[in-house]
């Protein structure tokens, strides 16, 4: 099964994706594309200016959400969604919380931690095949905090209001987790699109201090241990978490 992945580096669906490639056990290439560049790449390649994008045995599949689906009809086992039809539309619109809710919020906190801490980004290169020096990376980096900022809609005071939300979407995962829908002995959908945005906002250590302890978090330590990244405390303001 011919199979490539375009990602951006420690983008949170790209990390759903290619954990679903891994648990499906599909032998896959992983192709970089650089923040903000992606935009014009994947209109090019996929007609949408968005990651993951997937070559899946001649198909093009673009969004996190039409990809696990294209691998669960590709390889039925293990599943990444339930059988049982009500389950299935449980964990289906935790999904949908995961892709539309938290996906988003989670852009605009690290971009504006990273233009805070710009010297911070090179850190989330992790594993990446991206041919770029991390003295390069330094030297961009504010350049390209900002203009993702600007993409992600991550004003300062749309990043406070995240914050100060948190409390209640993580209760809301934690009811999920309560009633089965996530947290199983086995990921589904739902586990990877949310384990992968909460993992992101846990590298930064401001956030990990203020939720690191919540039962929802097991989710991310889970599923992405070792999730790339690191901006260190003070990058945030202690109020906005007030």
């Amino acid at each position: 099964m011919a199979t490539t992945l375009y990602a951006v580096p420690a983008s949170h669906p790209c990390a759903a994706v290619e954990k679903a490639l891994q648990l499906k056990g599909i032998e896959y290439r992983r192709v970089d594309i650089p923040p903000v560049a992606h935009k014009a790449v994947q209109k090019a390649l996929f007609g949408r200016g968005t990651v993951p994008g997937l070559r899946l045995d001649g198909r093009k599949i673009v969004g996190s959400r039409e990809i696990m689906r294209a691998l669960d009809d590709a390889v039925p086992e293990p599943p990444l969604l339930p059988a049982d039809e009500k389950e299935r539309k449980s964990v289906g619109l935790a999904e949908q919380w995961g892709d539309e809710v938290l996906q988003p919020l989670a852009r605009r906190i690290i971009w504006v931690a990273l233009r805070r801490s710009p010297e911070s980004m090179a850190s989330y290169g992790g594993d990446s095949s991206l041919p770029i020096p991390d003295a390069v990376t330094r030297l961009t980096a504010p350049l390209v905090a900002r203009a993702e900022q600007k993409i992600n809609d991550g004003t300062d005071l749309n990043v406070r209001a995240d914050l100060r939300a948190l409390d209640q979407h993580l209760a809301r995962v934690e009811r999920w987790m309560d009633h089965d829908v996530v947290g199983g002995s086995a990921p589904n959908v739902a586990d990877l699109q949310v384990g992968s945005g909460l993992a992101l906002i846990l590298t930064i250590e401001d956030v990990e201090r203020a939720i690191g302890e919540r039962r929802a978090c097991e989710l991310a330590r889970r599923w992405f241990p070792d999730y790339p990244g690191h901006v260190p405390a003070g990058a945030l303001p202690a109020e906005w978490f007030a």
